[in-house]
């Protein structure tokens, strides 16, 4: 499930020759990300490792389908966690746990981001997979 969902990211990101225009698009995709999420905006939920400020909650649904909310200070950032909401939530939590991918290297928008960013978004991806690894 994972690889079909990172294809179609791929693709659709795929679709800008411009890295600017990738970027803008990620900021666009932030207001996508449910208003409702800013509930997540206090001490319980904030996540430690990211130049921006952001907010994680994990969870796991009847199925085993993990299942994740994040909120970010920045709309880049918030692109990028709707991105990736997009792409891990539903999907089995044993699926992610064994999963070993680079986020932004796998979605071919790397580039886009400073070295400082590519770490704290790798530490979000991590924090997923880790949570899922510790549920089974």
């Amino acid at each position: 499930m994972l690889e079909e969902r990172l294809e179609d990211i791929r693709e659709e990101l795929g679709a800008f020759d411009d890295e600017f225009m990738k970027y803008s698009f990620l900021v666009e995709l932030s207001a996508y990300v449910n208003p409702g999420q800013e509930g997540l905006m206090d001490e319980e939920h904030v996540f430690r490792g990211c130049q921006s400020q952001v907010w994680l909650d994990f969870s796991q649904d009847r199925d085993g389908a993990f299942h994740m909310r994040a909120m970010s200070d920045t709309l880049i950032i918030r692109g990028v966690l709707y991105v990736m909401m997009e792409l891990l939530n539903g999907v089995p939590v044993e699926e992610i746990a064994a999963s070993g991918f680079d986020f932004l290297e796998a979605c071919g928008i790397k580039d886009q981001f400073s070295d400082q960013r590519v770490t704290g978004i790798g530490s979000i991806m991590g924090a997923a997979r880790d949570w899922c690894r510790a549920q089974l």
